[in-house]
């Protein structure tokens, strides 16, 4: 037989209960659990419970009557004469009165706990059976009626002679006889059913009655198994252990291995309060019904109850001012990365500073993290761990607004005088550095200026109107011919660009750029930033890589990236021949700059061939060309033969 906590919850009406369910009685305040108990009732005594209607005491009265009815029958048909039956026969068969009356039954109850059998054992009162006369009884007794009726003259009747099978013996009545080992089966049966239930009720009460006046199994609180325990135990064991954590609990608040600061129970305010978890726990396995409360003592087996003291409620202000303090001093706002300096004399010209995570502390977790430690009493160390803000412009983000668009540089022809070289350093000078905002316009002659001796230039040949003549600023043309091309190939917009009148010796037909600022005559190069960021510009006469006897003159441009594998090319193409003319031209020397004598003559200019020239802007992704913009189409005269005369004639 299974203890109480494993039989089925089978409920019959001859188990059903009268008295009154077992219900918890809640704690309500620690102290009062160190006061004694008093009227406090129990179901233990399990000895007064008496079911109704058991199978055993009443049973049902339609059902009793069913089954006395065959035996009611049987004992109205019977005849007054019973054969003598051998000693088996009758101790197979039940004993009746001789009135055939059943004997009330009478049960014998004993209810005990856990491991006890409830017992009910019936018993039928008897009449003696028949007993068959024994040798010499007839005799006596036929001396003695005649004695009787020699001195009182009566004659008794003649006993009638029962009737035989002819074998001598009396008929038996067989159907009489299975009706009543019928009837004692079905009393048996009924009888053993309710037993058995008799008898899981019994085990079920006792189980759960055993555990009336102390807590259930698998109740805990703040780890303590209070299983056995009576109420006063239970809060004084929790208490004590309580009392104990909250005077040596404490928290170190760490950042990156150094403690910030440290909480004590004390400094919290927390006190040790034990009624509401206590009253949580005496509620487990002490609700409801017996059959509600066994249910809910085997769950407490499969999920125990774990119950905490000193939970933080009410006023928090003591930790949350302790967070937000920490807070504060965590935070740091993110840097971006920025641009720290432009010096074009550099080999890479930008100095950056990285940027810089910011700090923040989410104390919501913590505070979490901080109360369970504080509600379990649990001691140790809590790492702050701030999370990072990130940068808004990281220096990769920032860079790729530095990068190289164009670079560009037009030889300087070893026939360059010093002081036309110095013109173009003059001129890279001025540029050099210079930053052009995003939807500015640069314009060479504002950013270089007036080409004058006071402005830092020099005197040297210049290409004025198609011919070579002495001038201050001369070279200054390489300059602006080499910052057009590196304009053009950093995707910038031209606005105004004029070739010059005839072939140079640093670049193609369609790829210079002449500038002139004479009196109020002025030949300008324009071009715009179209892009979003700003445009920085480095610029200087330098040694040619590939020839150190050589100088050059280069241009470089920074600023947003154009893309992955993006670049653009300046390339030109002849779309026309233009012939010179066969006569050549004559012009007189008035000043005397080359020949002075009528019969003196200088060839300043030999005879040469025009063109018409187409100029484009290709672009290219990796190595294949995707767009090409015409920019202009330049008209480059053919020029005749130049001749200077003299004016003067010879006086000899």
């Amino acid at each position: 037989m299974n203890n109480g906590y494993s039989q089925p919850r089978r409920r019959t009406q001859s188990a059903r209960l009268t008295q009154q369910e077992t219900t918890a009685a809640p704690v309500q305040q620690a102290a009062a659990y160190q006061q004694p108990r008093q009227g406090v009732p129990t179901t233990s005594g399990a000895s007064n419970y008496t079911p109704q209607n058991s199978f055993r005491q009443q049973g049902n009265p339609a059902t009793r009557q069913q089954v006395n009815q065959p035996v009611q029958q049987m004992l109205q048909t019977r005849q007054p004469y019973q054969p003598a039956q051998t000693a088996n026969q009758l101790n197979s068969q039940p004993r009746f009165q001789t009135s055939y009356q059943q004997a009330p039954v009478q049960p014998q109850q004993h209810f005990a706990y856990a491991g006890q059998v409830a017992q009910a054992q019936p018993a039928f009162q008897q009449q003696p059976a028949y007993q068959p006369q024994q040798p010499g009884h007839g005799v006596e007794r036929q001396s003695r009626q005649q004695s009787f009726q020699r001195t009182t003259g009566y004659i008794p009747p003649k006993r009638p002679t029962p009737p035989t099978n002819g074998s001598g013996e009396p008929p038996q009545k067989r159907g009489n006889n299975w009706i009543v080992i019928l009837v004692a089966v079905v009393l048996v049966i009924a009888i053993g059913i309710g037993a058995y239930y008799y008898h899981q009720d019994a085990q079920l009460r006792s189980a759960v009655t055993a555990y009336d006046d102390t807590f259930c199994p698998g109740v805990f609180v703040d780890g303590i198994a209070l299983e056995g325990m009576t109420a006063e135990e239970g809060v004084a064991a929790v208490t004590a252990q309580a009392q104990t954590r909250n005077d040596s609990w404490y928290v170190n608040l760490t950042y990156q291995g150094q403690v910030v600061t440290t909480l004590t129970a004390s400094q919290l305010g927390m006190t040790v309060d034990v009624a509401d978890v206590m009253n949580q726990a005496w509620a487990q396995g002490h609700t409801g019904d017996v059959y509600q409360r066994k249910e809910a003592m085997e769950q407490l087996l499969v999920t125990p109850f774990e119950g905490y003291t000193a939970m933080p409620g009410g006023d928090t202000s003591v930790v949350d001012g302790v967070l937000n303090e920490i807070k504060n001093l965590v935070y740091r706002a993110p840097t971006d990365a920025t641009l720290v300096s432009f010096d074009p004399d550099k080999t890479d010209p930008f100095t950056f500073q990285d940027a810089v995570e910011g700090r923040t502390l989410d104390i919501e977790p913590l505070k979490e993290k901080l109360y369970q430690m504080v509600s379990t009493m649990e001691s140790g160390d809590v790492e702050i761990e701030p999370e990072t803000i990130a940068p808004t412009v990281t220096l990769e983000e920032l860079k790729k607004k530095y990068t190289l668009r164009a670079s560009v540089y037009t030889p300087i022809s070893s026939k360059s005088s010093e002081n036309r070289t110095n013109n173009i350093r003059r001129c890279f000078e001025l540029i050099s550095g210079y930053v052009l905002d995003s939807g500015s316009k640069f314009s060479f002659n504002t950013v270089v200026g007036k080409r004058t001796l006071a402005n830092g230039f020099y005197e040297a040949i210049e290409y004025a109107y198609g011919t070579e003549v002495m001038g201050v600023g001369g070279g200054t043309c390489q300059a602006s011919t080499t910052l057009y091309q590196a304009a053009v190939e950093a995707g910038l917009d031209i606005i105004t660009r004029e070739p010059h009148s005839k072939s140079v010796s640093y670049a193609a037909y369609g790829e210079d750029a002449t500038v002139y600022w004479e009196g109020n005559r002025k030949i300008d190069l324009v071009f715009k930033n179209n892009t979003d960021g700003p445009l920085y510009f480095v610029a200087s006469v330098q040694s040619d890589p590939s020839n150190r006897k050589r100088l050059i003159a280069k241009v470089s441009i920074y600023g947003e990236s154009l893309g992955d594998d993006v670049r653009y090319e300046l390339q030109s193409q002849t779309v026309e021949i233009l012939t010179a003319p066969e006569e050549p031209e004559y012009v007189k020397d008035t000043k005397q700059t080359y020949v002075t004598y009528t019969d003196e003559e200088y060839v300043a200019r030999k005879a040469a061939d025009g063109c018409k020239v187409e100029s484009y802007r290709v672009k290219y992704v990796g190595d294949t060309a995707v767009e090409r913009t015409l920019l202009f189409t330049d008209t480059y005269k053919a020029q005749s033969k130049l001749i200077y005369v003299g004016t003067k004639k010879r006086t000899e």
